[in-house]
């Protein structure tokens, strides 16, 4: 059991403890910071050496595969001709994540759609075309006798209502 006189003493040796912590924390936070700016200054003096290391070092790696390709006998071109796809369909290789991709199609197929028989994308319409548009296809549904007269009065009502009609256009905002 320990005295009372020894308690102070003990918690300020505590104290004076966690102060040279903390004191030696900070020594160790400024030498840190000293480090990355000396790493950054040096990536910034000499960028063009590491730049021209790495792209060394990716001209090393392509060689490196494309010697032991040929000492297999395999052609890259030939692996890719040999892959069965349906036809119009491409093969995509990606990297990174998808950070980069490169796209094969089969030769033969369409790499692009035709410029003059593709559909056109469908547009945004405001919404008074928009209406108009369901406004005419009601009409040819009751001239054609698919709906009742009640039934054509009735949706070209909820077509033409005010509430319909609260939108981007002009007019008082609804909440």
């Amino acid at each position: 059991m320990k005295l009372k006189s020894e308690m102070p003493a003990m918690e300020l040796f505590k104290g004076v403890m966690l102060a040279h912590m903390i004191l030696g924390l900070h020594v160790v936070l400024i030498c840190l910071i000293g480090l990355v700016v000396i790493l950054f200054g040096g990536i910034a003096r000499y960028w063009a050496w590491i730049f021209l290391g790495g792209l060394g070092a990716a001209g090393g790696g392509a060689f490196l595969i494309y010697r032991r390709m040929k000492a297999q006998g395999r052609s890259l071109v030939r692996d890719l001709q040999g892959i069965s796809m349906p036809a119009g369909s491409t093969l995509e290789v990606r990297f990174l994540g998808g950070l980069a991709s490169v796209k094969f199609a089969k030769s033969g197929s369409p790499a692009l759609p035709e410029l003059m028989g593709a559909p056109a994308p469908p547009l945004l319409e405001d919404p008074e075309t928009q209406r108009m548009r369901e406004l005419a296809s009601l009409a040819q549904l009751y001239e054609k006798s698919l709906i009742t007269r009640e039934e054509f009065e009735r949706a070209k009502r909820a077509l033409l209502s005010p509430a319909q009609s609260a939108g981007f256009g002009p007019g008082p905002l609804r909440n």
